[in-house]
């Protein structure tokens, strides 16, 4: 018979989580069915119809496709790939000085109809862009940067599949670490101090191993490609964005939908360790923090609010007196701040420098992360 601990573990298959990939989906779909081969034509060519300026033209030409037909996770979460890219595509096709205001129902419906099916803002997101865009080259071979391949990609060449193919590998590489999170947990529950002791060294080292990959993948793209080019596509619509009036979806409602700009605080692997590890925010700061958990696949954003509500960690080694134990935390506290620190140089590199002021909220962008990284090692 099962014991009640056993009973109480967390399946992380049933969170759409993997201990192989993580966060990361191994075998996403490539093509949708025939019914929807307008949108399978249309973000083959997305990239050139970016880079030639084009992409109004195509999509004013689509008809209005019936998303409902739709049916599946794998068929949804592809959809929302692909009017992702047709609608950044179309918004930003002149640069961030001349977005589009408004975008036409034959992108408008479907894109925000499949986004509800998800439980997901109608917008770029790190998940779609990364985590569901991807395939391994040979499925028996290591995870590696060269062992990926992206469906679709933006404009920026070898430099933006780069980009994109390092957070795969930085989620792949997390993944032992959440196996690591949930022993932890559970070692808590049974006050087996030695086990939590291991747990914590373990998730300490990949968080380092994760800074480590970060500082090597920095190179595979410059600022003045990441910036001109790759990161227009990312903008959101509303305060602090590009288009701070918001985008109007035709079809959806005359009323302008607001949304975050594409970013890497959308990853769950940084929420995660915050909700094990019983890191304390500000309220200002964690309210921020939390609003980017929308942007997250519905199942990863359970299993980050089931750790918060039941990691007994922070305060079972605050009141332990076991110095070793002590140790094995602090170390992921540090590590964690540390990774947050490189994080902080890299928008530093990518976005502050380089924009000179254009964009909206940097100073704010970077307070919030500076706060992020300071509390991460609060006792």
């Amino acid at each position: 018979m099962e014991s009640e601990s056993q009973k109480d573990k967390l399946i992380l298959e049933e969170f759409h989580v993997s201990e192989k990939t993580g966060f990361t989906v191994l075998d996403n779909l490539e093509k949708l069915p025939d019914y929807f081969q307008p949108w399978n034509d249309l973000a083959d060519r997305i990239v050139e119809l970016m880079e030639s300026k084009t992409v109004r033209k195509h999509i004013d030409k689509l008809e209005l496709l019936d998303h409902m037909k739709l049916s599946g996770e794998a068929e949804l979460r592809l959809a929302h790939i692909q009017l992702c890219l047709f609608v950044s595509g179309y918004v930003w096709q002149d640069g961030p000085q001349d977005p589009a205001k408004k975008i036409p129902r034959c992108i408008a419906v479907p894109f925000h109809g499949v986004s509800q099916r998800l439980s997901l803002p109608p917008v770029m997101c790190y998940c779609n862009i990364t985590l569901w865009n991807w395939r391994p080259i040979d499925p028996e071979a290591p995870l590696t940067l060269d062992n990926i391949r992206m469906f679709y990609l933006l404009p920026g060449g070898k430099e933006s599949d780069n980009f994109l193919r390092s957070f795969i590998v930085l989620e792949v590489a997390f993944a032992p670490a959440i196996q690591r999170i949930m022993d932890a947990i559970y070692a808590v529950e049974a006050s087996d101090s030695a086990s939590l002791t291991n747990c914590l060294e373990n998730v300490a080292a990949v968080i380092r191993n994760m800074t480590e990959m970060l500082n090597k993948y920095r190179d595979y793209i410059k600022p003045e490609t990441f910036f001109n080019i790759l990161q227009v596509y990312f903008g959101g619509y509303g305060p602090n964005t590009p288009l701070p009036p918001g985008l109007v979806f035709e079809g959806v409602s005359d009323e302008p939908v607001y949304a975050n700009s594409c970013n890497a605080a959308e990853t769950s692997t940084i929420h995660l360790l915050d909700a094990a590890l019983g890191i304390k925010h500000s309220e200002g700061t964690r309210e921020k923090f939390q609003s980017f958990r929308q942007y997250m696949p519905a199942g990863h954003r359970r299993l980050i609010e089931l750790v918060q509500q039941r990691s007994g960690i922070h305060q079972f080694v605050n009141n332990s007196g076991d110095k070793a134990l002590s140790s094995a935390f602090e170390s992921c506290q540090k590590a964690l701040a540390d990774f947050r620190s490189f994080h902080i140089q890299l928008v530093t590199k990518y976005l502050v420098i380089p924009s000179k002021g254009s964009i909206p909220g940097v100073d704010e962008i970077m307070g919030f992360l500076k706060g992020l990284r300071n509390e991460s090692t609060a006792k």
